[in-house]
């Protein structure tokens, strides 16, 4: 059996509520298109989990809108930009490499 890991990071949590503000101040412009590209907000659950057949990671929208994110992996390629719409999942194995993080895209 392999390993699970849910993971979870303040720095999405501060990425979601940078998002939110731009949102809401209607913010715009190089500082809004940064954090856009960042950390993908906390309300994309993630969980990790090492099998002997590789790695595989799955993703949930939680945030009451659609999100396009990423899995960015260390040492191996990452995954597509993918849009999930709220209540959406969806799960990709990895071969190679390791989890490094979900970013917006």
């Amino acid at each position: 059996m392999g390993k699970r890991r849910v993971v979870t990071s303040p720095v999405a949590v501060l990425a979601g509520a940078a998002l939110a503000g731009g949102a809401l101040l209607g913010g715009g412009g190089p500082a809004a298109a940064a954090a856009r590209a960042g950390e993908a907000p906390a309300c994309v659950a993630r969980v990790v989990d090492e099998q002997s057949q590789g790695l595989i990671v799955w993703l949930r929208n939680g945030c009451g809108r659609s999100e396009r994110v990423k899995v960015v992996i260390s040492w191996g390629a990452d995954g597509p930009c993918t849009a999930l719409a709220d209540g959406q999942s969806r799960e990709w194995t990895f071969r190679l490499g390791s989890y490094d993080r979900t970013v917006t895209c």
